[in-house]
């Protein structure tokens, strides 16, 4: 219970107070926090108290408000190194952390004129596009868009019938002998649409980190184009580089 005889203003409490219950496991990381009038019912103090309280620690980083939805408690932010030519799980794996797949749809397109530059190939042959959701634990973390020419991937749909629960990169190496060998990446900022927000829990227009990256096996020829988005507010891209000294 907070003190109203202290010389400590009662939103410093406050703030004191909710950042103990965060530190405590009270409130979890993505959860959404109590109301106004929840905390002033709870903690016995005014809603001016409770706004102030809960835009400090929001613009301290602690909290983030969703606009129309609330306000939650901040994720820690995943590290992806833009470097890696390694897949998601793979690269995913390596953080120890267990990285969890949900396949939206798959379907062949005729290859437009964007995936005919992007794959080399020729426009208008048999395309097969990916679109997946990625989780880190219960955490949503991307929408990935993935492009893959039939004629390099032969019956590639089967394959992903029969395992839908295995990392792309695994198909690739154990069913058709490829390897990623390097990668082109482009990264952009975006913002969400409506079937963006949707599938990311986040609000329209809320910037998006788009990367846009081509794999290459080492022969040079591309295996796949594909388009990642990730909320800026829960992921950190890295570069991580060998160090040269000049003598």
């Amino acid at each position: 219970m907070l003190n109203s005889d202290s010389s400590i203003p009662l939103y410093l409490q406050l703030k004191q107070a909710i950042t103990e219950e965060i530190n405590r496991g009270t409130y979890l990381p993505g959860e959404k926090l109590p109301t106004e009038t929840e905390l002033c019912e709870q903690y016995k103090v005014s809603r001016i108290t409770v706004r102030k309280a809960v835009l400090d620690l929001v613009e301290e980083g602690s909290l983030i408000r969703q606009q129309g939805k609330g306000t939650y408690v901040k994720r820690p932010k995943l590290q992806r190194e833009l470097v890696s030519v390694s897949g998601f799980s793979e690269n995913t794996v390596s953080s120890d952390n267990t990285p969890h797949n949900k396949i939206l749809s798959y379907q062949i397109k005729a290859a437009s004129r964007n995936i005919s530059e992007k794959l080399n190939i020729p426009l208008g042959c048999n395309v097969l596009e990916l679109k997946r959701m990625q989780y880190m634990e219960k955490q949503t973390l991307s929408l990935e868009i993935t492009t893959y020419s039939l004629d390099l991937f032969p019956n590639l749909e089967k394959q992903l019938k029969q395992n839908k629960n295995i990392s792309m990169h695994r198909i690739l190496k154990e069913h058709y002998d490829v390897i990623p060998a390097y990668g082109d990446k482009v990264v952009n900022v975006t913002f969400a649409s409506a079937e963006e927000a949707e599938l990311l829990k986040c609000t329209v227009s809320d910037p998006l980190f788009e990367i846009e990256k081509i794999a290459y096996n080492d022969e040079k020829v591309a295996i796949y184009y594909s388009l990642i988005y990730y909320h800026t507010s829960q992921v950190s891209l890295t570069i991580t580089s060998p160090f040269h000294s000049h003598q």
